[in-house]
């Protein structure tokens, strides 16, 4: 498949493109399919916590075109190597990039530095929405020949994850994760505490199917809570792109909202974890601990714990307070939810 490119296109040395981060609000496991998967239920929604990717075209000093494919770097903030980063085919912004080309039936080659702030082992799904980003920017580069449904198929086949970053905002998802449809949800302020530990998804599933059975918390019940709360305050999600208005009643609102949410937050896989690693209830406790917290919660299989704040100053005294404390964490970051997932930049010649 081909399409016609424009001068701008044929100019441009490239793309910039922000990967966000992920929280699982709700998380149950219905059963274990016939296919070795989980059928699963969440919501998810994306956050201000980002990895930058940088899709290069063209040589910015030469000009020359990008002949192959490849990752030419992944640095933290200060430029330093992130250990432990593949920067080959083990590495899904690759696969994303040759899933692109064989559906689009010619290769799309780009240089690709990444920016890492998104730390590995935290349920944040940073794997999964750099290559959500990679199809999302190519698609961008390409002068957007598939639709969002189309590349979320496209990424359903690289991980269950991949999807819920192809559809903007908040989201349900079911199956295995792969089956995503819009959940809508106000601006609400949070902040993450990823511990220096990790915990490996397979090996956290793995504990969970040698737990006995214990009842299913219900997904409709997370809904209806959070859904009575927004009819009635009449509240309903942020425009795309834009900030809180800072008006009483708004701010409000969406307080409630976060209030609502805190108080229904569910994660099936948090007691799990809990099970083969001593810090959930340590973690937990340091958020708690917090002033104004509305809720806390483990995200997907750990081991990034949140909380939810009724605004941005509680939220940005709580990571402070936890930062005095001296917690120990990889990252304590403040951050709010997205209504638009990914942002692009150009990066003109």
């Amino acid at each position: 498949m081909t399409t016609k490119r424009t001068e701008a296109e044929k100019n441009a040395v490239g793309l910039r493109v922000w990967a966000p981060a992920k929280v699982n609000l709700f998380f149950e496991i219905l059963f274990k399919r016939d296919d070795g998967f989980h059928e699963i239920q969440t919501v998810a929604t994306p956050i201000g916590l980002c990895d930058e990717l940088e899709l290069l075209s063209r040589d910015e000093k030469t000009g020359a075109k990008i002949e192959k494919t490849s990752i030419s770097a992944c640095v933290d903030d200060a430029g330093n190597p992130v250990p432990g980063v593949p920067l080959d085919e083990r590495n899904l912004i690759i696969r994303a990039a040759k899933a692109f080309d064989e559906a689009f039936g010619e290769p799309t080659p780009v240089s690709i530095r990444v920016v890492k702030r998104i730390p590995s082992q935290a349920g944040l799904g940073g794997g999964s929405s750099d290559a959500a980003a990679t199809l999302a920017a190519l698609n961008e580069l390409r002068g957007r020949p598939f639709s969002n449904e189309r590349l979320r198929e496209i990424g359903g086949r690289l991980g269950s994850d991949v999807p819920l970053f192809l559809l903007d905002g908040a989201s349900v998802g079911r199956s295995r994760g792969e089956i995503v449809e819009p959940f809508e949800l106000p601006e609400i302020w949070l902040v993450v505490l990823k511990p220096s530990e990790g915990l490996s998804t397979p090996e956290v599933f793995r504990r969970y199917a040698a737990l006995p059975p214990t009842p299913k918390r219900s997904f409709d019940g997370f809904c209806a809570a959070v859904s009575t709360v927004k009819r009635e305050n009449g509240v309903s999600g942020m425009n795309e792109g834009d900030e809180a208005d800072g008006e009483n009643g708004e701010t409000a609102a969406n307080g409630d909202v976060a209030a609502a949410v805190g108080a229904s937050l569910f994660n099936r896989l948090e007691e799990v974890a809990s099970t083969i690693w001593d810090g959930v209830a340590r973690y937990r406790a340091a958020l708690t601990a917090t002033r104004d917290v509305l809720g806390v919660q483990m995200s997907g299989s750990g081991t990034a714990f949140f909380a939810i704040y009724p605004n941005e100053a509680a939220a940005r005294t709580a990571a402070e307070t936890l930062r005095a404390r001296n917690v120990d964490g990889e990252t304590i970051a403040v951050a709010r939810t997205l209504a638009t997932t990914f942002r692009f930049r150009s990066l003109d010649a």
